[in-house]
């Protein structure tokens, strides 16, 4: 194609795309214009897509004929070609030489996923691990859908049929985990024989059910119908103010709606002086994982709930390029009051590890995350790893890394002016957090347990390992660790509505040295 044409099909493309910025020649002494204009966002602002489809289609077509590209009909080919490669600051171009696990980071993001096994079995080989941060980017670039709130699913044992890049994304998210050493160790692990067409596969265990037998209380009929607000704390409407909002766009990813940060007058979500009676149960094969049962009475999980609702639950919505617009959940976000704080951490902290390491625990982090997820909602799989920047700019279902931090969330407070502080912690005894903390607020609703998940003892095959929401009730386990922190899923919601809140237990950062 002559210079010529080239320019031309630039014009058409240029009047057809009105998003897209003309380039010009810079004159000779032309001065830098200052401050410079910000990176295009959108790669149609810089060329149009049939040129990025040109593009493509011309080098793949070259690559087959290695010997044209050494005449001097493509040198300046070869010029371009060089300087993209030099500017590549992701994928296979920029992990040349790099370690194993930047290596691994840069065929998935290629997805070259069998180039990332092969790297993730020779560093399984040489007893390598990533760290937590790149774990978790892994695991959340996978994306990987165990398709277990799907009725085919349950009825066969926890498998679908997927697609050849479905299965090949469950099978490096199954490497992934045994790099890092995790391994269900389950001798009486369910082992079901699959056709080929089902591996790697997942193989659904039996539900951890630890409901009581009598029947579960219609809270969500109650939200349908309005009744729940009759059980709702006096002062309802005054007891949540607002103290912070971030405008949906803002939000990173952008949203379609904002992030509103509440918190409570003290005792207006009241909590009783005695609560119910308290009892720890470990989970028999999920490592660190345990229900705290019975830490919310019914009123006061419905209380919950109802202030939620009065202030209105919004929609997780991230924009998206293509115009697609998904909810992935409703939610609120509150900060406890310290009479609140106090009279939960009352409740559990006798079933709280109270030392990780030489590292003292120092309560709950009062930020909760409120969530409602309906049918059509679904918490896709995950490790929960470690934040460090402000998390309201996030979708719920973003995980930042920082591999520097030595735990997760810090605890978060407010000044006597209303002004939120993410880190409260004192600045002479940083905290950060070493457990996931999830307090079911109800469980009549079908589907939408927490599954867990570990490599079986076959290579290709995870178990899934399902947990009941128990209302009342708060899951605990560990995060911020390579081997510890599971891997885990909302399953979706088939029938009804979900509410759970999120939130972490504190630790100091730094261990206490013995006298």
């Amino acid at each position: 194609m002559s210079k010529s044409k080239s320019a031309k099909r630039k014009r058409n493309a240029q009047l057809e795309d009105p998003r897209k910025t003309p380039k010009t020649q810079a004159a000779t002494g032309a001065t830098l214009v200052t401050p410079p204009p910000d990176d295009p966002k959108s790669i149609h602002t810089v060329i149009s897509e049939e040129e990025l489809e040109i593009t493509v289609d011309t080098l793949k077509t070259l690559a087959q004929f290695p010997g044209l590209i050494k005449t001097k009909a493509c040198k300046d080919l070869r010029v371009a070609s060089y300087d993209f490669r030099q500017a590549c600051t992701t994928g296979s171009i920029a992990a040349e030489g790099a370690n194993l696990s930047a290596r691994v980071s840069a065929a998935l993001a290629d997805e070259k996923y069998m180039e990332a096994r092969i790297l993730l079995a020779e560093m399984k080989i040489r007893s390598q691990e990533p760290k937590l941060g790149t774990l978790c980017r892994w695991v959340r670039d996978l994306d990987v859908i165990s398709g277990l709130s799907q009725p085919d699913s349950v009825a066969n044992g926890g498998n679908i049929e997927r697609t050849p890049r479905e299965q090949d994304l469950l099978a490096v998210l199954d490497l992934i985990l045994r790099v890092c050493g995790q391994i269900d160790t389950n001798t009486k692990a369910v082992v079901r024989d699959l056709p080929s067409t089902f591996y790697p596969s997942i193989t659904l265990q039996p539900t951890w059910d630890l409901r009581p037998s009598t029947t579960p209380l219609e809270v969500y009929a109650s939200v349908l119908d309005k009744t729940i607000f009759e059980s709702a704390p006096p002062g309802l409407s005054t007891a949540l103010r607002t103290i912070e909002t971030t405008p949906g766009p803002q939000r990173k990813p952008p949203n379609h709606y904002p992030a509103i940060l509440y918190t409570s007058k003290p005792n207006s979500i009241p909590l009783a002086d005695k609560g119910p009676e308290v009892e720890w149960v470990k989970h028999p094969h999920v490592p660190g994982l345990g229900l705290i049962k019975n830490v919310l009475s019914v009123e006061e999980c419905k209380g919950i709930i109802a202030a939620g609702e009065h202030v209105k639950f919004l929609p997780d919505a991230p924009l998206r390029e293509d115009g697609d617009t998904s909810i992935l959940a409703h939610n609120f976000y509150w900060v406890v009051d310290t009479e609140f704080h106090d009279r939960l951490w009352s409740r559990v902290s006798p079933f709280v590890p109270q030392s990780v390491d030489g590292r003292l625990v120092r309560g709950i982090n009062r930020r909760f995350r409120v969530y409602r997820y309906v049918p059509g909602a679904e918490y896709r799989s995950h490790i929960d790893g470690n934040c460090s920047i402000h998390p309201l700019s996030y979708s719920s279902f973003v995980i930042a890394d920082a591999d520097s931090l030595a735990g997760a969330w810090p605890p978060s407070g407010i000044l006597p002016d209303d002004t939120y502080v993410y880190d409260a912690s004192p600045a002479d005894k940083k905290q950060s957090s070493l457990f996931t903390f999830l307090i079911y607020l109800n469980d009549e609703f079908e589907g939408g347990q927490t599954t867990y998940f570990l490599p079986a003892a076959r290579e290709g095959t995870l178990n899934a390992y399902p947990v009941q929401p128990v209302m009342g009730s708060v899951a605990l386990f560990p995060h911020g660790d390579t081997r510890l922190a599971p891997l885990h899923e909302g399953t979706g919601v088939t029938k009804g509505a979900k509410y759970v809140i999120r939130t972490e237990v504190e630790y100091d950062v730094e261990p206490t040295k013995e006298a």
